[in-house]
């Protein structure tokens, strides 16, 4: 009788250690493998427009230790009726980044008292002007940035954004191309996705929206310009923030990962 028991709790045993163990595996599957992160919030006035522009810093190491260049990815929130929170709804995504090596910054683009965005009329040209607006805080962000870090060099510039901040990071690369290296966009469905070679553009389409006709390239020229369409699964336009689950989580991380690391 001793004997079944001590066998029993030694297989009890077994069973535990092997269940720890492959929770710690799928746990630093979703989690980067950095060391801390620091986290900054700023509210910077852009004098030339008059306008108040908060972001928040995401950055992977203590700053006194940066010996190289470093990667930089700009992020842009979708649209949320000006709440003035936004910027800080993504931070599965942005943690995750900056636990990945990224120096991150999430730009709110909406404030109190704006006017809200147009749901009529042809929507590329009465949303444009909001569009404009947010490329003006992307380039006065990263400006921002520079002043405040002159002694760090960027290697790299990467913009990636939820739905209406998809498009306005599109427009911000069609019009600077030179100053980026890759656009992932998180379901946006307005802005037509360039057919350039570079920047490189990438986009994770939800499971409930369909974007506007001639957004999308063909898979033709998706082949031609290496334009990256990922058909994610099981997630909708509104869970692709921080209201997602764990799981929508990891697998929108997981492939924003592989694009910025070239191994898609």
């Amino acid at each position: 009788m001793k004997r079944r028991t001590k066998r029993f709790y030694m297989v009890l045993s077994g069973i535990f250690v092997l269940t720890i163990t492959a929770f710690a595996s799928m746990s630093s599957e979703y989690e980067a493998v950095s060391t801390d992160i620091q986290i900054e919030t700023f509210e910077v006035l852009d004098s030339v427009r008059n306008r108040l522009i908060p972001y928040a810093l995401y950055s992977p190491v203590p700053k006194e230790k940066v010996k190289d260049s470093i990667r930089l990815v700009i992020f842009s929130h979708g649209y949320g009726s000006n709440y003035s929170r936004n910027y800080l709804n993504y931070s599965y995504l942005t943690k995750r980044l900056a636990k990945s090596g990224f120096w991150t910054v999430s730009i709110q683009h909406e404030l109190l008292g704006d006017p809200l965005i147009p749901k009529e009329g042809i929507i590329q040209v009465v949303r444009m002007p909001f569009w404009i607006r947010g490329e003006e805080n992307i380039l006065f962000v990263l400006n921002d940035f520079k002043k405040k870090f002159p002694e760090l060099k960027i290697r790299s510039i990467d913009l990636i954004g939820h739905s209406n901040g998809g498009d306005m990071s599109i427009l911000t690369a069609k019009d600077h191309p030179e100053l980026i290296r890759k656009v992932i966009t998180l379901d946006h469905l307005r802005m037509p996705v360039p057919h350039v070679l570079k920047p490189q553009f990438s986009s994770l389409r939800s499971t409930d929206k369909t974007a506007d006709s001639l957004v999308i390239p063909s898979k033709d020229d998706c082949q031609k310009y290496g334009i990256q369409i990922v058909q994610l699964k099981k997630i909708t336009h509104n869970e692709m923030n921080d209201e997602g689950s764990r799981k929508q989580k990891k697998q929108i991380n997981s492939y924003i990962q592989k694009i910025l690391e070239d191994r898609f």
